[in-house]
This record gives structure tokens, C-alpha cells and sequence, in this order.
């Protein structure tokens, strides 16, 4: 279990248990709601506290440990330096891009993601050429999971038309 896990497990038994003494404590009546509201969104913050504070290189990074920690483990794939070639990690993110837009009812005809390798360490995407009409589903997912906002994304219509 990596050490992020391990700190939001710690982190939110404590909300749990502080939360539980507050409301043992806390007499019956008015006061008592508000401590459950309160004790709600202290609950609520831990258990998001770790995707409020991980940034997209940090993600990435994270990834690439689960992902050689899980061929260590199970001794199966390719070792790790074939991961974190950079054709591999583009071929399997489009074809990552390529399904998602499939499930959203968004399909492409392609798409293009320039890696670039950052101060973490691994592979992060700094922009997206995708083929086919702009489709907003798909253009705040790609912005929201794969921290790439908007101006990174090039759109192609079928007509061959960019749109930024």
C-alpha cells in the first residue's frame, strides 16, 4: 500500500473518531444537528482530501508506481521501462481518449496526445489533436481527468476544419 493511501486511511479514521466523540458529547437537541452537519462535511473533506490536493504530474506518477508495483507482484507485462516508453504511454492513452469518447456517444476518428517529460519523472500530455467535431462531454473530461484544459485541445471536424 503506497504512503498517500495509507495517510488518507489515518486521516479519515481520525475525522471518524473525533466526529464520534463530538456527537457522544454533544447534548440532545438543536446543538446536536448542527455537530451531524458539522461532522458530516469534516467526513466528507477527508474522504476528499486526497483528490482536492493531487495534481495531474503527481497522478501520473502515482500511476506509474501502482503500475510497476502490480507487474512486480504479479510477475506478468513488460518491465517497467517499456512502460514509461513514450510511444506506449501515447498509443494507450488515445486509445484511452478513443473508448471514453465511444461511452460518452462522442466518437473520433482519432487523436493525437504530445507528451512532454516533466520535473516529477514520468510522461504527462501537454496537448490533444482529436478527429472529429467538438463535442463539450468529452472536452471537460479530457480537461477534468487528464488535466488538460481547454487551449491544449485541438478539435478537427469532418470537414477538415480546426477549432481551438
Amino acid at each position: 500500500m503506497t504512503d498517500w493511501v495509507r495517510d488518507w486511511i489515518l486521516g479519515l479514521t481520525a475525522a471518524a473518531l473525533v466526529c464520534a466523540a463530538a456527537l457522544e458529547l454533544t447534548p440532545k437537541g438543536p446543538v446536536k444537528g448542527v455537530t451531524k452537519a458539522v461532522c458530516g462535511v469534516v467526513l466528507a473533506l477527508a474522504m476528499l482530501h486526497p483528490l482536492l490536493r493531487l495534481d495531474s504530474a503527481a497522478w501520473a506518477l502515482h500511476m506509474a508506481e501502482y503500475r510497476a508495483r502490480a507487474e512486480e507482484l504479479t510477475g506478468a507485462g513488460t518491465a517497467l521501462p517499456e512502460r514509461l516508453d513514450r510511444s506506449v504511454i501515447e498509443r494507450e492513452l488515445e486509445a484511452y481518449i478513443l473508448a471514453k469518447a465511444e461511452a460518452l456517444g462522442a466518437p473520433l476518428q482519432g487523436a493525437d496526445v504530445t507528451l512532454r517529460w516533466s520535473t516529477a519523472g514520468v510522461w504527462t500530455p501537454v496537448a490533444i489533436r482529436l478527429d472529429g467535431p467538438r463535442q463539450e462531454a468529452l472536452a471537460g473530461w479530457i480537461a477534468a481527468e487528464l488535466g488538460l484544459p481547454e487551449e491544449a485541445q485541438t478539435w478537427r471536424d469532418d470537414e477538415g476544419l480546426e477549432a481551438g
